[in-house]
């Protein structure tokens, strides 16, 4: 198996950064990290006890010249890209979404649905387990479907299409668990609907995880939700309730349970766009860094420049208008998705925000990984797989691998 060599590095470990270090990967995995010749090594990412290959011995070197080396980015809430949408139902929209997040270091995602046809999430289902059969380096890795809706509060709706939303019966539980088997992995749903309680149950025996969004719901429906299963909050602030007063009392809602409860982890947009720097402070002040997970929530608009583009699938989806810094419905005020990339939310949170950059890498690698359960991606860690980001100071990205092999 062929080895890489990576030195002079800034390397982005879960709890920090190791200046001046070097990273071994053999194969499509990560063999070691040390710090730079002359330091002490620290014992708990020895090389496996293998010996470190001289310069000369190993098969290839990359010389970071102090640039940032990261774990491989993962967004678990992204619909599209590069001017494909995941609902679009067309194998080459898949592939121009993946390519235009690969570029920008996401190694991992989920594609991410709107509220549908029956006809079009179940095309949905179909593609990604075809892409999964095929998995290769030069794509990011699939880590199963986000279903955003159908079982949302209309009142709390944002830019999803209500001609589809649904309410979670039995019938439809059981055609989605039928029909998403081994693609299904997120489910968005507003947990205060009648027998959702059930649905989320139900989901849950099978490994699918519960998000709270688009929901109308009081802070006792969020509370009831974690006991039925829900451990996250689908884009905190964006379509849900927040205080209202009732007979003079204030009552909280879903975003005030969001950020109260330990149990629930966020997603956030850190765009710059959807929240501002202020937001963003009070978000990590009040849950933590490691229950913020960073999402683009990105439509076919990202990375590609401004111009009106379908939101949603070229057959139903409708159009809205980006200028490049974000997506906006026909009324020029509401927001429809974002045009963001990984990076773009990394470089956000730690200039505008403050955060630290290794915490900032975090909410885009360990906190997504976590929260999905997946255990060899997600940090920088010997026997992990090699998914790689280089990038400068400004979080521009300059090479991306996944499973060892350069693919940017």
């Amino acid at each position: 198996m062929e080895s890489t060599l990576f030195i002079n590095g800034k390397i982005i470990l879960q709890d920090g950064i190791l200046e001046q270090g070097k990273l071994l990967v053999i194969g499509d995995r990560i063999q070691g990290i040390r710090l730079a010749e002359g330091e002490r090594e620290p014992s708990w990412n020895r090389a496996g006890g293998e010996e470190w290959p001289a310069l000369e011995k190993a098969d290839k070197v990359v010389d970071l010249q102090g640039r940032y080396l990261a774990p491989g980015f993962i967004d678990i809430h992204v619909h599209g890209g590069g001017g494909g949408d995941f609902m679009d139902g067309k194998r080459d929209s898949w592939q121009q979404a993946m390519d235009a997040h690969l570029r920008h270091g996401t190694t991992s995602l989920c594609p991410t649905t709107l509220t549908a046809s029956m006809e079009e999430m179940e095309k949905v289902f179909s593609l990604h387990r075809m892409f999964c059969r095929e998995q290769k380096p030069c794509r990011p890795r699939l880590l199963g479907v986000h279903m955003e809706g159908p079982c949302i509060a209309e009142s709390m709706k944002g830019a999803q299409n209500a001609k589809y939303i649904r309410k979670p019966v039995e019938a439809l539980t059981r055609w989605l668990l039928e029909k998403g088997a081994g693609a299904l992995r997120i489910m968005t749903a507003a947990p205060e609907l009648e027998n959702a309680g059930e649905m989320a149950r139900q989901f849950r025996e099978v490994g699918v995880l519960l998000s709270a969004g688009h929901s109308d719901g009081r802070l006792e429906d969020v509370e009831q939700a974690v006991r039925d299963g829900y451990t996250m909050v689908t884009h905190l602030y964006s379509s849900m309730s927040t205080i209202v007063r009732e007979n003079g009392m204030r009552r909280p809602g879903v975003l005030e349970a969001a950020l109260l409860m330990d149990e629930l982890d966020v997603e956030v947009i850190g765009d710059g766009m959807h929240l501002p720097a202020s937001l963003l402070k009070l978000i990590v002040k009040t849950k933590g860094t490691d229950h913020v997970i960073l999402v683009t929530d990105a439509m076919r608009a990202a990375d590609l420049p401004s111009g009106h583009y379908k939101l949603g699938s070229l057959k139903d989806g409708q159009t809205v208008w980006s200028d490049g810094k974000v997506a906006r419905m026909p009324d020029g005020i509401s927001f429809a998705g974002s045009v963001a990339t990984a990076d773009r939310l990394i470089r956000v949170m730690h200039e505008e925000a403050g955060v630290p950059m290794w915490q900032a890498v975090n909410m885009m690698s360990r906190n997504p990984a976590r929260a999905l359960g997946e255990k060899e991606i997600g940090v920088l860690e010997p026997g992990k797989k090699a998914d790689l980001v280089s990038f400068d100071e400004h979080v521009r990205i300059h090479s991306v691998y996944r499973d060892g092999v350069e693919v940017i």
